[in-house]
């Protein structure tokens, strides 16, 4: 769901223009790194949502228990590695967001 939010918020608001130009830039202090950032943590993070509830979905249908096992580890060290990577880039748009 927050990548989602995220994704559609940088998408949709997350570049402007100037009224005399029409190249658009980042509302985040202009810096083209920051939409960059949160729109492919989102994106990614969407299609790894996707891959782990089709692994949900399957993983009572997978007989043997070191699959099983290593799918489990898979998605906890993922979710862990993609809490940083949501940390880092709240704490990348925050500051971003208090120099613009």
């Amino acid at each position: 769901v927050f990548a989602l939010i995220v994704f559609s918020c940088l998408v949709g608001e997350g570049y402007t223009n100037l009224p005399s130009s029409p190249q658009l830039f980042c509302i985040f202090n202009h810096n083209e790194d920051a939409c960059r950032y949160g729109i492919g943590i989102g994106v990614l993070a969407f299609l790894a949502c996707i891959f782990f509830f089709m692994v949900d979905i399957y993983f009572p249908q997978i007989s043997n228990t070191t699959d099983r096992k290593y799918l489990v580890l898979a998605d906890l060290c993922f979710s862990g590695l993609w809490t940083f990577l949501w940390f880092v880039g709240f704490c990348f748009l925050t500051n971003q967001w208090s120099w613009t």
